[in-house]
């Protein structure tokens, strides 16, 4: 369970929502060990004592984080499709995602409703998967500032790609990886070129063409693998 910008040391006191979460929904009971996790990267075994609290039994690294941070740059989608492609990319490692507003974006900005939602969901998801940290859902960026921002090895999933595969443009001693993915529509022609001129490897995804909503997922699958030892 992760409980971000908590001190694992000492007495830990759960917060309400996940004090009602282990025990009424979980029936756990004092004397029972569960892992909690501080949302950055660090995890501790512990014991649930009188007073629903849990002490600390010891600390260490979190093992659900992948090798390579990758950082998910998708255009914004319609519906509860973005909301599933969220869930699946904080369960495949995602450290953040930023939506973009690229030209043939369907959707508009995210409500501060829909974005409360949409966190709760990679915590989620983080949790359920085993995960040292909550994936960041960033605020939206146009496609211009997105390309500008990215750093390290810049993977551009373009559909009129033909020759440069993932495995190709893959590096494993990249310290992160940044992943522009298209809309319903795709890319244009223009915002391929603009990517290009900043840097960005265009790359192709294979012969089919991906729901929007899949290719950061086919995307994060294919980095886990190469990463695999």
């Amino acid at each position: 369970m992760i409980v971000p910008g908590t001190a694992l040391s000492g007495t830990v006191r759960l917060p309400p929502e996940d004090e009602r979460h282990i025990f009424s929904a979980l029936r756990m009971r004092e004397g029972q060990k569960l892992v909690l996790c501080d949302g950055n990267g660090r995890e501790a075994l512990c014991v649930l004592t009188a007073g629903h609290e849990a002490a600390v039994l010891e600390t260490f690294a979190s093992r659900g984080e992948p090798d390579i941070p990758v950082h998910l740059y998708p255009s914004l989608a319609k519906g509860e499709r973005f909301e599933w492609m969220l869930q699946k990319a904080a369960e495949l490692g995602a450290v953040s995602v930023t939506p973009v507003l690229s030209q043939r974006c369907v959707a508009g900005l995210p409500s501060a409703e829909k974005q409360t939602r949409c966190r709760r969901i990679l915590r989620s998801a983080a949790e359920q998967s085993g995960r040292g940290i909550v994936p960041e859902l960033r605020n939206a960026l146009s496609f211009q500032d997105a390309v500008y921002i990215a750093q390290g090895l810049r993977l551009f999933c373009y559909e009129e790609e033909r020759t440069v595969s993932l495995r190709t443009a893959f590096d494993p001693r990249a310290s992160e990886i940044a992943v522009l993915t298209g809309p319903e529509g795709g890319y244009t022609p223009e915002e391929a070129e603009f990517a290009a001129q900043n840097g960005w490897q265009s790359v192709t995804l294979g012969n089919t063409i991906l729901r929007c909503e899949t290719a950061p997922l086919m995307v994060l699958s294919a980095v886990r693998v190469l990463t695999m030892q």
